[in-house]
């Protein structure tokens, strides 16, 4: 959740247009689009710690680096390197759950309770951005790259020391390409990362589009306001997901996500409609939007774990980084829309899309299965 505090400091520091701030972010999240599938098959090639690890001081030096960073191609390249990092770590923890879970309900509220404890960081992590990014925003990366050293240390040591891991049997993972080829046969998973996709997408526009669109607004301490949209965010996410998770329990995935993707969409409405200078309505379209996320994001990764065969879990996971494209696209193409036309039409836009993805969720509920796969519970 730094991204927010980056685009004040490149604004009001650098002087950075809408376009360029986009473009840092497009480039990082191609990157870690790019790398997602191999980083993900390589962790079921050769195991998910040293992966693991290697990701971790990535982005340790990434963040250390953007606090120590003078000129705007530093961050270029500091940025990309922090999207370099991202799918080794998602990707490869995501699948340890499934290597040492075999009950799919187990893993379910696994899944569940490690977005929580992420977002549990998310809540404490704008506390510390209020004090430390608005009076020295350097101060901020500072410690997100101490924190990755310990968490890189934290992995070496402890993961794989337990559990039930296995590495995988190689004559399972002839090479990149035949994994490439399995995934790529998968009609259902196809779909649903086209829609996931346009959910990022749609979801980036409030780490991206939104702080911009305020930042250039006449709202008084509009860094204040994005720190508050973003604790506005995880606060609801630690309230309200297993709540809403206890509540959806017996709806289908499918039906679940949905769901989210309709709260999504009313998000869009809210923020069509709001005035630039009232801040409560960021707010409660900001908490309609993270509604939504509750239902919707960790039931993204509870989909791919009961899709995915076994020795192919982190290749899945890996894969499932390609719709973070969405992420690279919404702050370029956002950018663009809000300097060509105005905050207005991207909104319109995000809503159509939500539209969209709605309909790919449905479309891919009801595509026939023709990949042999171990039975996929729905609820």
């Amino acid at each position: 959740m730094a991204w927010p505090f980056l685009i004040v400091f490149l604004y009001e520091d650098y002087g950075a247009s809408a376009i360029e701030v986009g473009t840092m972010l497009a480039v990082s999240a191609v990157v870690g689009a790019g790398t997602g599938l191999y980083s993900g098959y390589l962790s079921d090639k050769l195991g998910r710690k040293w992966v693991m690890v290697l990701g971790s001081w990535i982005a340790s030096i990434s963040y250390t680096g953007i606090a120590l960073a003078s000129e705007v191609w530093q961050f270029y390249v500091l940025i990309m390197m922090t999207g370099l990092m991202r799918p080794m770590i998602e990707a490869p923890a995501k699948a340890v759950i499934g290597d040492n879970l075999k009950d799919s309900k187990d893993r379910e509220l696994a899944l569940n309770i490690r977005y929580f404890l992420l977002n549990l960081g998310g809540a404490l992590g704008p506390l510390i951005g209020i004090t430390l990014a608005l009076s020295q925003p350097q101060n901020l990366f500072f410690v997100a790259g101490g924190t990755y050293v310990v968490y890189g240390f934290w992995l070496l040591l402890g993961i794989e020391r337990k559990g039930t891991f296995t590495k995988p049997d190689p004559s399972q993972l002839s090479n990149f390409a035949a994994t490439l080829n399995v995934i790529r046969k998968d009609n259902i998973f196809v779909k649903l990362m086209v829609a996931n996709f346009i959910m990022m997408f749609v979801y980036a526009q409030a780490e991206s589009s939104i702080p911009q669109v305020i930042v250039r607004s006449s709202i008084a301490d509009a860094a204040q306001l994005i720190a508050g949209l973003v604790l506005v965010n995880t606060l609801t996410i630690i309230v309200f997901q297993f709540p809403m998770l206890k509540w959806l329990e017996h709806v289908p995935l499918f039906v679940r996500t949905r769901i989210g993707m309709i709260l999504m969409a009313i998000a869009q409405i809210g923020f069509l409609f709001t005035p630039n200078d009232w801040p409560l309505g960021w707010g409660i379209a900001c908490f309609i939007l993270s509604l939504g996320e509750v239902i919707a994001f960790p039931t993204l990764n509870v989909q791919i774990d009961r899709m995915a065969p076994p020795h192919l879990r982190g290749s899945y996971f890996g894969a499932a980084a390609l719709y973070s494209l969405g992420f690279a696209i919404a702050p370029l193409l956002g950018g663009v829309v809000i300097e060509m036309l105005s905050a207005y039409w991207l909104f319109v836009l995000c809503f159509i899309l939500c539209l969209v993805m709605i309909w790919l969720y449905w479309l891919a509920e009801h595509t026939e299965d023709s990949v042999e796969r171990e039975p996929i519970p729905q609820s």
